[in-house]
């Protein structure tokens, strides 16, 4: 009797002891402040004050990677410090974890149209900045053809154009989407979103942690750009170049169809129509504000922004209105019209063929014809205008339309070809100047001047193509040659490395061009080469230069020699060129801008191009 007891003392004490050893490992497996960062992140946020967000937002997804609270945040400080980009891939990754956040959507569509908009504004501006040097160029021609004031002057540039840009990274600061931030969406940011089942409760940020702040109607506060660099790669996470979004989930797109047109959408729609814009964005952004899952006040929103002119405004509201509401017919046909006014005709076509796939109608047909022959498509364009007549045969009104259409086109391609012309693409402008002459819209006056161009730009096409000759032939040469060796500069210098070697070594390297001399029958190129990374780390320097001083000791300088005559024209001076050469370790003594000698490397010039 004695030993049961001790028996069942001894396992009370075992079981006793387990639950001393093991309770508190088991409260600590299950601690994950994740929630309470993904809080704190909103918080600095609403003011405004990044680098401590991105900090919390960090540390939460080294916790929780998978955590699409913490994708959605990054995504919204991201867009909000102007890096589109990184926005775009955070909401796309948000919603792989949970295809039921229809917010993160929205950020998606917000995202890619900035995305676009700030291509479009680059590609305007460098065909300006080019304009612009033609016609200086023009200027400076006229004024001075005779004498000194007409010679160009070959300026060596501060830096090398193939220098590394920072074009993915640009930064603007967040047009009219940014003003519809309602409470509702601001709780999805929250960490009880989309954890319904565990019970955490959603708090309510109430009026201070609104966004916009009170007093925002159509633009968004100035907000400071900032440079936050992304998170890093996990393996617990999808590539983020193989995302495939899910999608909306059938509960979720039963829900957002349920709020039908209400009297305060009517009276604003009314008021659009009287052209009182400003008194309708108050009653549709209380809409938004109420329900921001509700695509049709999205819609009437991007309506209310074309109407006004602000296209790229209406584009961000009309395509967050599909991400919600794909059925949102309407939108595409709208989505379709802006973008072919902002010349993103790809986006424009594909938005006019959903809609026309699901209402078709002439008026739409004649629309896709029209962008098609803008786009240079003329086969798909007749195709088109062939449905539009097939539709709606013989009617005079259409037929108006359809002959007005082609004088536009004809006329818009024979400007566009203008514009080539005197930019000096001049293989551009033969190709528009014929698409216009074979259309049946073109001007008379225009036709006449077309026929006459069209034979100047063939012949500055082929005299185009001949310049370009050398150097794509030498870029043909120079892939067949193979480079042994890529030598790095510092090198053609060290005794112990060149003693490796028995004969001499073929390299490929990119280098510009500071001076050019002939002696005892061979051509020199004076050369200042292009650093790699590792070569500036080795010579500690901060970059690329290519001003030389006359001591022509401050550049990383050598020689290229060849035959007299053995240069294509391209490798001229101040120009760029990437060459294979090849050396057996020779140098030169070479009189510099002060006429002392100096030792400078040799390569010997076997093939290269621009």
């Amino acid at each position: 009797m004695m030993r049961n007891i001790r028996a069942v003392a001894f396992i009370s004490l075992v079981l006793v002891s387990s639950s001393v050893v093991f309770l508190p490992a088991t409260a600590t497996a299950e601690f994950d402040n994740t929630n309470i960062l993904i809080e704190e992140a909103v918080n600095h946020i609403y003011q405004q004050r990044f680098k401590q967000a991105h900090s919390a937002l960090k540390q939460a997804f080294e916790q929780s990677p998978r955590h699409p609270g913490v994708h959605f945040n990054l995504g919204r400080l991201f867009e909000m410090t102007g890096n589109f980009p990184e926005a775009l891939r955070e909401y796309q990754m948000a919603v792989v974890l949970d295809p039921s956040m229809v917010a993160a959507r929205r950020g998606i569509a917000r995202c890619s149209v900035e995305i676009k908009r700030i291509r479009g504004s680059e590609e305007a501006s460098v065909l300006d900045e080019a304009a612009r040097e033609i016609t200086s160029r023009n200027g400076s021609n006229q004024s001075g053809r005779s004498g000194d004031a007409g010679r160009r002057v070959a300026v060596p540039p501060a830096r090398p154009p193939s220098a590394p840009s920072n074009a993915s990274r640009v930064v603007v600061q967040n047009p009219v989407s940014q003003a519809v931030r309602t409470t509702a969406e601001n709780q999805k940011m929250m960490p009880g979103y989309g954890d319904k089942e565990s019970g955490t409760p959603t708090p309510s940020m109430g009026e201070a942690g609104r966004w916009p702040p009170n007093g925002a109607v159509e633009t968004a506060p100035s907000v400071p750009a900032m440079e936050l660099p992304p998170m890093p790669a996990s393996a617990q996470l999808p590539q983020a170049e193989n995302l495939q979004l899910p999608p909306l989930p059938q509960a979720v797109q039963e829900r957002v169809r349920e709020a039908p047109s209400t009297e305060e959408e009517s009276r604003a729609e009314a008021l659009m129509e009287r052209g009182d814009y400003s008194k309708a964005y108050e009653i549709l952004n209380g809409i938004a504000t109420q329900n921001p899952d509700n695509p049709h006040p999205l819609f009437l929103l991007g309506k209310l922004f074309s109407l006004k002119g602000e296209l790229f405004s209406g584009i961000k509201y009309l395509e967050e209105a599909i991400k919600v509401d794909e059925r949102q017919y309407p939108a595409y046909y709208l989505l379709a019209q802006d973008y072919s006014r902002v010349n993103l005709l790809d986006d424009a076509i594909r938005n006019y063929l959903i809609y026309f796939g699901v209402k078709p109608q002439a008026g739409v047909a004649v629309e896709i014809a029209r962008t098609y022959e803008r786009m240079g498509r003329d086969d798909l364009a007749k195709e088109y205008y062939g449905k539009a007549n097939a539709m709606n045969p013989g009617n005079p009104n259409l037929q108006s339309r359809l002959s007005d259409s082609e004088t536009e086109v004809a006329n818009d391609l024979y400007l566009r070809a203008n514009h080539a012309f005197t930019t000096d693409d001049f293989p551009g402008a033969l190709t528009l100047y014929q698409q216009a002459l074979n259309s049946r819209g073109l001007d008379p006056t225009y036709r006449r001047d077309a026929e006459r161009k069209v034979q100047a730009a063939k012949l500055r096409s082929q005299a185009l193509a001949e310049e370009a000759r050398p150097g794509i032939e030498g870029f043909q040469q120079t892939r067949q040659i193979y480079g042994t060796v890529n030598l790095q500069y510092p090198q053609l210098a060290d005794i112990t490395f060149k003693t490796k070697f028995t004969g001499p070594v073929t390299v490929e390297w990119r280098g510009f061009v500071a001076r050019k001399f002939t002696r005892y029958g061979q051509d020199f190129l004076v050369m200042i080469k292009e650093l790699s990374n590792d070569e500036l780390d080795q010579m500690r320097r901060d970059q690329n230069d290519y001003r030389l001083n006359p001591n022509f000791t401050n550049q990383p300088v050598f020689l290229l020699t060849t035959p007299r005559g053995g240069f294509p024209k391209f490798a001229d001076k101040g120009k760029f060129i990437t060459f294979t050469g090849k050396t057996d370790w020779r140098f030169y003594d070479v009189i510099n801008d002060l006429g002392q000698s100096m030792k400078l490397p040799a390569f010997d010039f076997l093939a290269g191009h621009p």
